[in-house]
Parts: structure tokens; C-alpha cells; sequence
């Protein structure tokens, strides 16, 4: 800063529009140390002087509020000029002025040369001529903030932070542990085939099973092995449907179910004859379970063999009641007789009768044995209705029975 005389009284001429608020202190600390301070003046436009209002306030600044007529007009900056030129005319001697602008160097050298004594204030960026222009300029600088102490943050902070990104957390790690599963599923199902390709694997598990034990296998002991067989779960669960309704809608032509007079439910190839209770293959019901299953197929939940096995030797052995019509109970004339016939009393020419009487002859050949076997006539109904469904499977019931019943 530049020595400067100490005049007595002096005037501070302030462009609100190029200087900031925050340099108010500063500006009149310096002035103050001049001398005295007789005039206090600020020009700008409204939004310039309301940066200004706890400065004009705190230092009795007296505002002068500028009007631009169209954009780029310097209002503000003539205001001033007018306002200096008073000065001079109200004989001042020193005249502060408080801009980084250099248009006021033209003002600065007229008040000079009438004996003016000018102190220009303004920032770094204040060029030569305008600082050239003032008896002697003082820069405005903020001082430099004192640095900000580094500290950890908040136990409270910290804490909420955790929180949130726990359960984000916890989502892509439960994502990624069921990754492998689900690649493991798809492998599974890909593995089985088509639904034709394991029909044939099933199908030819069966033949085995029949194969080692004399013809026939017990339901419940088909089902523990079918269990084991990743294409059985593959396609029984793909039809939505339980174990022995699969069975029989899917492998009707090539298997039967049969009911034996001594209770058992026993799986036969289609059209073979049952054998006769008491006359059992030696390793009756033995299975033989199929090989581990290799990585990536399905395995069978102990709790859900168990289930299925019941399930299937419910329908088998105790149908429900529910299934037959009101009209069709028991205690009417129609109703399947509950009471249980001779198993030997069979009738080798039931099928040929039953063609005689109107029926298809596919339907009577399939029929027929379920008559001559079943051990009593609800059995018979019962498993008619699992083969044909509840409405063809009735109306191919009574008519056998009339068969039956008309020659006695």
C-alpha cells in the first residue's frame, strides 16, 4: 500500500455491483484510519444493494438505488460519477472509492487534477490503469481461513450408514448363494429331456422292476423307487398332478393297477393276468433302487417320499366316498354292491359279452379284467373311474353291470 496523506475528513463512494458485501468491514477499517468519514454512499441496482443490507445498516450507508433501462447499461457506475463530482463541488478533499472497475479511472484523474486527493480500494483483478489512476489504491483480501480440524465421524452418523447398507448387503449375498442353485435347477431340468424322452426312461424302470419280481410290483414299492428317478419328479411335478393320477393318465395303455382281493394294490403290464391271492413271487415287492443320482439331478426330500407314498396308498385302498353321486350310493339299487364277490368266481368271457351288449371293444378288453380281478364290484367301479375319468368311467360301470347282472 502506498503512503497517503491523513486529511481530516474524507468520503466513501462505494459501487455495490462490482464490490461484495463481505469487504465492508475491511473498507471502512482502512478509511476510518484515514480521518474522519463525512459522506457514506453506495450505488446499485435493487439485487446488488439487498446483498449490501447488513453492511448499509451497520455502517449508516446511505443507498442509492439504480434502475437499468435495458440490459448492459452502466446506471449504477454514472450514479457514482454524479455522486463524486457533488463531492467536489461540496469542497472534499478526500474521496474513497470502493470498485475493481476500471471505467473510473477517467473520474479518478478529473477529481485529481481539481486537488482531490482519490483512494481507490478494490480486489487482485483491478487493473493497472485503474490503480495508476488513484492518488493510491489499497487491495481488498479476505483473510485466509483457518483449516477446518479433521475429526472421525459420528458414532450416530456411522451407526444409521451401517444400518442401511446391511440389508443391500445381505441382499447380494443371498443373490449370489442362490446363483448356484438356481444354475443347479435349470441343469436338472435340462438333463431330464423331453417329456417324451422321459416317459421312456420311466417306462423302461418299470419293465425292470416288473421283470425282477415275477410280473407285478406293489404300488407303494413302485412309487419308492420312481422317488429315486430324476425324470419321474421331472415330469410328475411338470403335470401338477398327484403320483398314482400320473400313473394312470400317462401310462394307462401300457399298465394297470389292480386291487387284490387280499387288499394290496399291485402294478401289472396292460392285459396280464393277476395272479391269484396267496400265489406271490418269492422276493414279493422287492425294489430295486436306481443308481445315485449324479450331480445337478433331483433328489427326493425323505418327508416328500413319505407323502406321495400315502397319497398314493390312499387312492388306491381307500377311495373316497364323495366321488360317487347321490343317486349312486350304496344303499341304490345301481350302487356298486359293497359286499365282496369270489375272486375265483371269474367270467373268461366277460369281455365278449360286453361287445355283444353295444361296448367298444377296446373299452371291454380294458374293462373286463377289472371285473374278473378286482375282487368286488366297488373295486371295479373305482378303478374304472381312475382309467376313464368319473363320468365315462360310471357310465361304462353300469353298463358292464348290466351286462353282468342280466345273465345272473
Amino acid at each position: 500500500m502506498e503512503n497517503t496523506p491523513n486529511p481530516t475528513k474524507l468520503a466513501i463512494l462505494i459501487d455495490a455491483e462490482n464490490v461484495v458485501a463481505s469487504h465492508a468491514d475491511l473498507i471502512f477499517a482502512q478509511a476510518e484510519a484515514m480521518g474522519e468519514i463525512a459522506a457514506k454512499e453506495i450505488y446499485g441496482t435493487a439485487a446488488a444493494l439487498t446483498a449490501w443490507v447488513a453492511p448499509v445498516l451497520k455502517y449508516a450507508i446511505h443507498p442509492n438505488l439504480t434502475i437499468r433501462a435495458s440490459k448492459g447499461k452502466n446506471s449504477s457506475d454514472i450514479a457514482l460519477v454524479i455522486g463524486a463530482m457533488d463531492l467536489l463541488q461540496a469542497g472534499m478533499e478526500t474521496i474513497v472509492i470502493a470498485s475493481s472497475d476500471s471505467d473510473f479511472s477517467a473520474l479518478s484523474v478529473r477529481l485529481r487534477n481539481a486537488g482531490v486527493n482519490v483512494i481507490g480500494m478494490g480486489t487482485e483483478k483491478s487493473n493497472a490503469l485503474w490503480r495508476m489512476a488513484c492518488s493510491s489504491f489499497i487491495v481488498l483480501e479476505h483473510p485466509a481461513p483457518a483449516p477446518k480440524p479433521q475429526s472421525a465421524p459420528p458414532a450416530e452418523a456411522a451407526a444409521p450408514a451401517a444400518a442401511e447398507s446391511a440389508p443391500k448387503q445381505a441382499k447380494k449375498t443371498a443373490a449370489a448363494e442362490s446363483a448356484p442353485k438356481q444354475a443347479k435347477k435349470s441343469a436338472s431340468a435340462k438333463q431330464t429331456g423331453t417329456h417324451k424322452e422321459r416317459m421312456a426312461v420311466i417306462q423302461q424302470f418299470i419293465e425292470k422292476l416288473l421283470d425282477q419280481n415275477g410280473g407285478r410290483v406293489l404300488v407303494n414299492s413302485l412309487f419308492m423307487g420312481l422317488n429315486k428317478l430324476p425324470e419321474y419328479k421331472a415330469d410328475r411335478q411338470g403335470s401338477g398332478r398327484k403320483p398314482l393320477n400320473y400313473f394312470n393318465s400317462t401310462f394307462a395303455d401300457i399298465f394297470q393297477v389292480v386291487n387284490s382281493a387280499d387288499g394290496k394294490s399291485w402294478v401289472y403290464r396292460a392285459g396280464a393276468d393277476p395272479l391269484p391271492a396267496g400265489d406271490e413271487p418269492a422276493d414279493e415287492g422287492a425294489v430295486e433302487a436306481p443308481e445315485v443320482a449324479e450331480a445337478g439331478e433331483i433328489a427326493m426330500e425323505p418327508e416328500e417320499t413319505v407323502m406321495e407314498m400315502e397319497e398314493a396308498a390312499a387312492e388306491i385302498e381307500a377311495p373316497e366316498e364323495s366321488a360317487l353321486d347321490a343317486e349312486e350310493s350304496p344303499a341304490s339299487e345301481d350302487a356298486p354292491e359293497p359286499a365282496a364277490e369270489d375272486a375265483g368266481d371269474a367270467r373268461p368271457d366277460l369281455a365278449r359279452r360286453l361287445i355283444d351288449g353295444g361296448m367298444d371293444a377296446g373299452v371291454a378288453e380294458r374293462i373286463a379284467p377289472l371285473f374278473e380281478h378286482a375282487g368286488n364290484l366297488r373295486a371295479a367301479y373305482n378303478e374304472i373311474r381312475k382309467i376313464y375319468g368319473n363320468n365315462d368311467g360310471r357310465a361304462y360301470y353300469h353298463q358292464a353291470k348290466a351286462v353282468i347282472d342280466a345273465e345272473g
